[in-house]
């Protein structure tokens, strides 16, 4: 008896509105929660994927420097894209009667003191220079010039292939204005080995303004560190060569003696000097 009342009441019209009305909404919020579902995934998957560099196409002229331990090129910077990186590298020219003739012209003008040479790559993306790049280049083609080439410099030689040794600075710039600066200047040593008699600095870039600013070291005894630390000159942007000078650790050899079977020869090597290859200040305001 009391089994076909249960039965009875399984089928009962009221029964099956109620069924079939819980069912429809069911359905219904799964449908609704369906896009939600798929646009978690959607972001999930693009956070996971990789950066696109900067894109800096543009004509990137480079002041040269070096001697005959080796030649480096700095990418001149701006505040402002493409040229918005500070790039630093170590280059050999393909051609190698070129590559003398170059490290030839720089020994002549340092000591001329108008030490100034320039290259202009054809127009490329800046950003592939870069080791973290994922299309990273280590060959280019240039013109050569004695002298700044947007400034009345001579152009030496054209379409000349240079092979990128190694990227020593790869520095991205922030184009705003007026961010709050360090107390310090940091200088980077430049160098093929740390034996070499010639070296360089170059002052790492910080925030707008600011000052590219590169130095020659000749007579350089022993090893120099890695970054030169100096407090910052406010008024001018940069450390003049005085200033470098005095913040150079001694790098001259002791004094040593000589002794022959007459006399005894007292001989000092001859201190570190430091002179300007470039400053720039109007193109990074």
């Amino acid at each position: 008896m009391l089994l076909n009342s249960y039965n009875t009441t399984l089928v009962t019209p009221l029964f099956m509105r109620r069924f079939y009305h819980d069912l429809y909404r069911g359905l219904l919020a799964i449908l609704i929660l369906l896009p939600l579902t798929a646009n978690a995934t959607q972001i999930d998957t693009s956070s996971n994927s990789p950066v696109t560099p900067q894109v800096r196409i543009g004509l990137h002229g480079m002041l040269l420097f070096g001697s005959e331990y080796g030649l480096f090129a700095s990418h001149l910077p701006m505040f402002h894209t493409p040229h918005n990186a500070q790039v630093v590298l170590q280059l050999t020219f393909d051609d190698p009667q070129i590559n003398t003739a170059v490290i030839n012209g720089l020994t002549l003008s340092a000591a001329s003191g108008y030490p100034i040479w320039t290259i202009v790559p054809q127009q490329f993306d800046l950003s592939m220079l870069s080791p973290a790049h994922p299309n990273h280049i280590n060959h280019l083609s240039v013109d050569i010039v004695k002298g700044h080439f947007e400034r009345g410099g001579e152009t030496q030689w054209k379409n000349q292939g240079l092979t990128v040794a190694r990227v020593l600075v790869f520095n991205e710039l922030d184009t705003q204005f007026e961010l709050q600066k360090a107390s310090n200047n940091t200088y980077l040593k430049v160098n093929n080995t740390p034996d070499d008699k010639v070296q360089f600095l170059v002052k790492r870039l910080t925030t707008r303004p600011d000052a590219d600013h590169i130095v020659r070291l000749d007579n350089v005894g022993n090893s120099l560190p890695a970054e030169i630390v100096i407090p910052i000159d406010v008024a001018k942007l940069f450390n003049d060569e005085a200033q470098l000078r005095a913040a150079l650790p001694d790098t001259a050899p002791k004094n040593t003696s000589l002794t022959t079977s007459s006399t005894k020869l007292k001989t000092t090597s001859p201190m570190t000097t430091v002179s300007r290859v470039y400053i720039e200040l109007d193109e990074l305001k």
